[in-house]
């Protein structure tokens, strides 16, 4: 298990160096990601806490495309997931200066398609934003917090307790999605 907080884009990328290392060794790797994320022309990225992006070419060069997430989880053997609880407004579209006036910049993240085997959960349905909440965690986080113990509960339907109770908890404003497939086989958190 590793824990990377508050990080830098070098420390991202050598922290998914390292647990790309693990996960080649492991059954699950699993990525859990709070913290901004943006799409670019199509192009998901985390937005580490040291990207400035005062223009829009900078996406490329101070985030970090999830792409790359998806790489440090690729070895592992059955389970491959990433959790992204990074689907907020784009803090920098305000002071982010265009360079490209068809480069498209998006609200929320855009749809994947993950290869066969991962799963990718976004806090939020492509397109949407993800709310913030008014406690210590997102709603999002929040519900996945109170189901992720609870003993035999499969990981597919993990997410869709979590998207009920984020849709409940929103309003119905912010819907969680989970893109990608798993193989015949049950994965739990917690089995008993």
């Amino acid at each position: 298990m590793m824990l990377e907080s508050n990080t830098t884009r070098d420390k991202l990328i050598s922290g998914l160096r390292a647990f790309e290392d693990e996960a080649e060794r492991a059954d699950w790797a699993v990525i859990y990601y709070a913290g901004h994320g943006i799409e670019m022309g199509g192009i998901n990225y985390l937005v580490p806490v040291d990207a400035k992006l005062k223009a829009d070419r900078d996406v490329q060069d101070e985030a970090v495309p999830l792409d790359r997430a998806l790489s440090a989880i690729s070895g592992a053997k059955k389970l491959r997931l990433v959790i992204l609880d990074a689907c907020r407004d784009n803090p920098f579209i305000q002071q982010m200066r265009r360079t490209i006036a068809s480069r498209s910049i998006g609200r929320g993240l855009a749809r994947i398609e993950p290869e066969g085997g991962t799963l990718v959960a976004f806090a939020a349905k492509h397109g949407q934003t993800a709310l913030d909440g008014n406690g210590k965690n997102s709603p999002f986080a929040t519900a996945l917090l109170s189901h992720l113990a609870q003993p035999n509960v499969e990981v597919n339907k993990l997410f869709r307790i979590v998207r009920d109770d984020v849709l409940e908890a929103t309003s119905q404003r912010q819907e969680p999605f989970v893109y990608g497939s798993l193989p015949g086989q049950d994965f739990y958190f917690v089995q008993k």
